[in-house]
């Protein structure tokens, strides 16, 4: 605890936001391995993550439950309808297209939450910060040197949705200083839920392994990725959390290559290879001026 006290509001924020995506880069793993129907599926990464955030919240802080959960406000159900649209257009997906097509989509979200958070947070963006995004999304179109079928198309159209309503939602994020994050996850939970079962969800029709899949999905993976992701707008600008994100196409095609066989295609491996320099890269730039302003700040 005492390493996480000394860091800067910056350091907390790469470090807490780096955990939740490596936790979350098990999420599309675990999603081939379910191998289910998609509205199944999106009903338990609804219930699940809400069952287990709402459980951890009475733990930490039940009054934040008592004055803000049944609090219905506009902000809570923008953020309800994103973070619900954001999950159910990323599930299917991935039942269109390859795994690495749809994390790289997902992640172009780093470009629009730069734009969104210029416009309506009135942020200022490091020149550091928007050469490293210009190059990262570089990296990422690079994966599309293939002829994407109707299907693959379709998928990527909807990783699209997925991510411009992520980035949005992580501009709220970033708006209320990531303070009611949970709740935003909870309340986003239960609408997903009541969708899917509206659509047809059959909760009761998985196997026994269907069903150790879904709880580490639901019940580890997707909750404590994004209680951890949503902390990260409180100490770093919204589009240096979305580029984070970013590592999760590095290890998301990863995993599913060693353990399903999904192989990423050389396309992929580039970009993903671009990406993580890039992040490294800019990492490393930033700990070397906030250690010179450090130096200056002592010097006077």
């Amino acid at each position: 605890m005492n390493f996480f006290h000394n860091l800067r509001d910056e350091q907390k924020g790469r470090f807490i936001t780096l955990i939740g995506v490596m936790i979350l880069s098990f999420d599309t793993l675990l999603v081939r391995l379910i191998n289910c129907d998609e509205w199944t599926l999106i009903f338990w990464r609804g219930f699940l993550p809400g069952v287990v955030l709402f459980t951890v919240q009475c733990v930490m802080d039940p009054s934040v439950i008592r004055q803000h959960l049944f609090r219905l406000s506009p902000l809570n159900l923008i953020t309800s309808i994103l973070f619900s649209a954001s999950t159910i257009c990323f599930v299917f997906s991935l039942d269109h297209t390859q795994v690495a097509s749809t994390l790289v989509i997902t992640n172009t979200a780093p470009l629009l939450t730069a734009i969104l958070g210029y416009f309506f947070l009135k942020e200022k963006l490091q020149k550091s910060t928007l050469i490293a995004i210009a190059i990262a999304v570089g990296g990422i179109w690079l994966v599309f040197g293939f002829k994407p079928s109707a299907s693959e198309i379709e998928g990527d159209s909807l990783a699209l949705v997925s991510a411009l309503s992520m980035s949005v939602y992580l501009v709220t994020l970033r708006k209320t200083k990531g303070q009611y994050g949970s709740i935003f996850l909870i309340q986003a939970a239960v609408l997903t839920s009541i969708i899917s079962l509206a659509a047809g969800a059959h909760p009761l029709s998985l196997d026994t392994h269907q069903n150790i899949y879904i709880f580490l999905l639901g019940g580890i993976v997707i909750p404590f990725s994004f209680l951890l992701i949503a902390k990260g707008p409180k100490y770093l600008p919204a589009a240096e959390t979305s580029l984070i994100l970013l590592l999760e196409v590095l290890f998301g095609p990863l995993l599913v290559w060693l353990i399903v066989g999904e192989a990423p295609t050389l396309n992929v491996a580039i970009g993903s290879a671009i990406v993580l320099i890039t992040l490294a890269t800019l990492t490393i730039w930033q700990w070397r001026q906030e250690m010179k302003a450090d130096l200056n700040s002592d010097k006077l």
